[in-house]
């Protein structure tokens, strides 16, 4: 009987955990969001080289103002796989849910090691900063395939598909442009795209009560 007295309030301990879990994770994702990309604006204001028609947003960090972009790779990264830990909590759904948040957590590694290998790496840098902004979008269009949640599928597969458009068309279409445009903008359209949803999501993960 005292075995049994104990379960209720070990269960309530339990869900006690679960929900600061879930409100550390949302605002991880909410920092890890906002933060790098205030960085990284910081960092081209305070570039005088950098120029939106012909640089990519890479070059920054061997730039003037290197240590700011790499600490703003670095910082997403990590507040990223720290929402993905909450978020795989969250969602805890079908295999498609969690092949996608594996995803997102590989990709928020990916993007720690872009502050690591700069741009001088050519190869290794080419393979995380595709490995970011290939792997988190079709993180969340597998996450719209699992989920039962309406407004969760719809906004995962729009931000996906928008994202996988902004990286992999968008350059095209800019370099048909009758003006210059650098691969800067691609990349900026595409981290807003995975700002909205991951902000979107850890107001959900704080917003959660059962």
């Amino acid at each position: 009987m005292a075995r049994l007295s104990g379960l209720p309030m070990l269960e309530i301990s339990e869900k006690k955990s679960s929900l600061k879990l879930l409100r550390f994770a949302g605002v991880s994702g909410i920092l890890g969001s906002l933060l790098p990309l205030i960085m990284v604006l910081a960092a081209t204001v305070l570039s005088s080289w950098f120029r939106w028609d012909t640089n990519a947003l890479s070059e920054l960090g061997v730039g003037e103002e290197s240590a700011l972009f790499n600490s703003a790779a670095l910082l997403g990264g990590a507040l990223n796989f720290l929402f993905a830990i909450g978020l795989q909590q969250y969602l805890n759904g079908e295999k498609l849910v969690k092949t996608g948040v594996a995803l997102i957590m590989v990709s928020s590694v990916c993007l720690t090691f872009v502050g690591i290998f700069t741009i001088d790496y050519h190869l290794m840098h080419g393979v995380f900063a595709l490995g970011y902004f290939v792997l988190t979008p079709v993180g969340f269009i597998m996450i719209s395939f699992g989920t039962k949640e309406k407004a969760i599928k719809k906004l995962s597969i729009a931000c996906g598909i928008t994202a996988l458009i902004a990286i992999l068309v968008l350059p095209i279409i800019v370099l048909a442009l009758p003006f210059r445009a650098g691969f800067a903008i691609p990349e900026l359209v595409e981290a807003l795209v995975i700002s909205a949803w991951t902000v979107f999501m850890s107001a959900k993960l704080i917003a959660h009560r059962n």
